[in-house]
């Protein structure tokens, strides 16, 4: 015979290990804002109180009863398997709590409906006693947080931030309180810029703003390409994804220098090129290609959309903090084929002619003095063989001239630094040149050879110059072979 013994988890041991999920302050910012947006606020107040050592999220949603209040302080408040609203960005139904406590120890929750407003708090001082008790305050002492919510809406109050005030260095900790506050700000503009943009939600901080949305597709500028999108069906999970790329603008194009340091982003070029994945319009994570190719400046001007929905979830395994995700195995190739597109214009776009001036935005080519360009699967720097003074210098010298000339102009190429540290980005380690290359090359090398002969250097020198002359190492046998033919 087979019984049953209830086994709860001890409430002080459980909430305590939840503070250890891993937020940072932005994203736990990020995921309680999550639950004013899926109360339909079109207004949400973010105040950071260094004086009273406590935070509050208020918004103007649709707010709740007592009874639903209540529902909603559970740990565990909701079923990630269940079907959700569309506009529903939840995932466990213990973002808010969870969120709540990586910050501070004590998690207030006010709420207004009909004009009637109800109370439910954890304080994690108290469940080592209460156990899974909420505390209800009767005596309004917080209800002034309400106090421009009409008839609706709801308030969140996080008090006892442990993790965020260091009581034994007031100093440090007010300087990183401050910086917190600018983070939360740079974060909720981009992750939800959409919302701003489409659904006019208005986000305020510490009294500022509503904040601009930063939208990292910079799509009011009509240079931006939006490629070709598609829409991926999966008959198993019976969800929808859409893809769409766009390759940003090169910076010639952009008005202003502000204009395009707004499009850059906070974190740069670099680390913003890649992958945005949305869940309900809801940046989940950005700056990724999820492993598929590697990051490479030719490719900062590359961004792709990939919106999908709370069906999702278990596809892309959704963190908790909505702040990860994985690539399912069925969209990998068509993600794929998104990225070598997307890439590949980007890096056209990257080294077309022309850089941004100061000056009205005119093109100009004075600096454009390298180019980066890919043969055979990898990518090597070239000098610009048509920048201005250069082609100046070439109309004023004989075919020998010219020769000698070119001849410098490759050393100059293959004993750049960046070559010499190995520098350069193989995209696929098992291509090797084509023969149209591997002959035109040869041709060069026995060019270079009688150039450099000719010149009075030793075959000794010409030898160790042109085995170390990089764009060639992949012939070191023919050239070894070439130079055995000269005779001192």
């Amino acid at each position: 015979m087979i019984t049953t013994v209830e086994s709860l988890p001890q409430a002080s041991l459980l909430l305590h290990s939840l503070r250890s999920v891993g937020y940072s302050e932005e994203a736990a910012i990020a995921d309680i804002v999550d639950n004013s947006i899926s109360a339909n606020a079109a207004n949400i107040y973010i105040d950071f109180d260094w004086d009273n050592q406590l935070l509050s999220i208020v918004d103007d949603g649709e707010g709740m009863g007592q009874e639903e209040l209540y529902k909603n302080m559970q740990i565990g408040s909701a079923d990630p398997s269940s079907e959700r609203s569309k506009n529903d960005l939840g995932r466990f139904g213990m973002g808010m709590k969870t969120a709540a406590f990586s910050l501070g120890r004590k998690l207030i929750v006010l709420s207004k409906r009909n004009g009637k407003i109800s109370n439910a708090s954890w304080d994690l001082d108290q469940v080592e006693n209460l156990g899974w008790k909420l505390l209800v305050d009767d005596s309004g002492q917080y209800n002034h947080y309400l106090k421009n919510c009409e008839d609706h809406g709801t308030a969140i109050i996080i008090s006892k931030l442990d993790n965020l005030i260091d009581m034994s260095d007031l100093k440090k900790s007010k300087s990183h309180f401050y910086k917190v506050i600018a983070q939360v700000e740079k974060h909720l503009q981009l992750v939800f810029h959409r919302f701003i943009t489409e659904d006019q939600l208005n986000i305020y901080v510490n009294g500022n703003g509503p904040l601009e949305p930063w939208d990292p597709f910079v799509l009011n500028n009509s240079a931006t390409q939006e490629l070709s999108d598609e829409d991926v069906w999966d008959p198993e999970y019976k969800t929808c994804t859409h893809i769409q790329p766009y390759v940003l603008p090169h910076k010639t194009m952009y008005s202003s220098d502000d204009e395009y340091e707004m499009a850059e982003g906070d974190k740069g070029w670099y680390r913003n090129q890649g992958i945005y994945l949305y869940r309900n319009r809801r940046l989940i994570i950005y700056g990724t290609w999820f492993d598929l190719i590697k990051k490479d400046p030719v490719y900062n001007l590359a961004r792709i959309k990939i919106d999908i929905s709370a069906d999702a979830d278990k596809d892309w395994k959704i963190d908790i903090k909505k702040s990860r995700a994985s690539l399912p195995v069925y969209m990998r190739e068509k993600v794929l084929s998104a990225i070598e597109d997307c890439t590949s214009r980007s890096m056209k776009t990257f080294n077309s002619r022309g850089t941004y001036s100061k000056h009205g935005g005119s093109q100009k080519l004075l600096d454009f003095v390298w180019e980066q360009v890919r043969t055979d699967g990898y990518y090597t720097f070239k000098l610009n063989k048509k920048h201005p003074l250069l082609m100046n210098i070439r109309k004023q010298l004989d075919d020998d001239g010219l020769q000698q000339l070119q001849a410098y102009l490759s050393l100059v190429e293959n004993f750049a630094p960046y070559m010499k540290n190995g520098i350069i980005n193989m995209v696929n380690s098992t291509n090797s040149p084509n023969e149209e290359k591997k002959k035109k090359d040869l041709m060069e090398i026995q060019r270079f050879i009688m150039i450099f002969h000719k010149n009075g250097f030793s075959k000794e020198d010409i030898k160790n110059t042109i085995l170390d002359m990089a764009a060639y190492s992949y012939l070191k046998d023919q050239i070894v072979t070439m130079l055995e033919e000269i005779h001192d």
